[in-house]
């Protein structure tokens, strides 16, 4: 059988198949690499903006904590829509 497989891997068939094969799989290969490169980068970009976020949650939040209760209700109350 291994006999079969190797006299045949040595044709000249075999060699195409072989050598395409080869070709094939390292440009899967690459293709992966590329793909999984862009992936990760987009988690990290995500992460950033997720992080910037959070920051810019807590700095609103610390400053509407420091407002006077009547200076946010008079802010909320320009958010309110009054029809009746």
């Amino acid at each position: 059988m291994l006999t079969a497989v190797l006299a045949w891997f040595s044709s000249t068939i075999g060699k195409t198949v072989a050598k395409w094969s080869v070709i094939v799989a390292t440009a899967a290969a690459i293709y992966w690499r590329i793909y999984e490169s862009g992936r990760s980068a987009e988690k990290a970009s995500e992460a950033q903006r997720d992080a910037e976020t959070i920051q810019k949650r807590k700095t609103i939040d610390e400053a509407v904590d420091r407002m006077p209760d009547a200076d946010v209700r008079d802010q909320l109350a320009r958010w309110v829509r009054h029809d009746g």
